[in-house]
């Protein structure tokens, strides 16, 4: 692997995924205030114990945009539909928008009442690192020639342009003699 073919938006997206997945499980990204009337109950949690889907989505995208460094990295070709940094990109920019959904709205599990729930520093990082992988992602297709609106190109620039359209038939009057048969 050669770390050094690596463009500025592989190395972000390596980096800020490498980030994503020690955030989830390392930092809390919720705490939950229970009060009572004789005890005041604190406690936190990282992103596996909070999420039940999005967990996983983030889990997806850390994945994606490791992916997209080492595979550039090690100058494989993989032969995808839509190129890696596309994938990466989106996956990013989901991660982002789910993320920032629960910081909104934080999981209560339907206890709302009976439980306060607060944002921890985790969630916040998290964000951080989801919008680092969707940026680095777009920088890789800004610097490959990469759009959304490419299909089928194995994984590269996107499908060829079409064939021109066929010549038109001349204009004039038939030659002497007819057509050629």
């Amino acid at each position: 692997m050669e770390l050094d073919r690596l463009n500025t938006g592989e190395k972000l997206a390596g980096v800020a995924g490498i980030a994503l997945l020690l955030i989830m499980f390392i930092f809390d990204w919720f705490t939950v205030d229970v009060g009572g009337g004789f005890a005041d109950i604190e406690a936190g949690g990282n992103a596996w114990d909070w999420f039940g889907l999005i967990d996983i989505i983030l889990f997806v995208t850390a994945l994606a945009g490791i992916s997209l460094a080492v595979v550039a990295a090690s100058q494989s070709d993989v032969d995808l539909p839509v190129a890696l940094s596309a994938v990466t990109a989106g996956l990013g920019a989901l991660s982002v928008i789910l993320v920032l959904y629960r910081i909104i709205s934080p999981p209560d599990g339907g206890l709302d009442d009976l439980v306060d729930v607060g944002r921890s520093i985790g969630v916040f990082l998290g964000l951080i690192a989801a919008g680092g992988v969707a940026a680095g992602g777009w920088l890789a297709m800004q610097e490959e020639g990469t759009s959304f609106g490419d299909v089928g190109g194995g994984g590269g620039t996107g499908a060829a342009p079409p064939p021109p359209p066929p010549a038109a038939p001349p204009s004039g009057p038939p030659p002497p003699g007819g057509p050629a048969a």
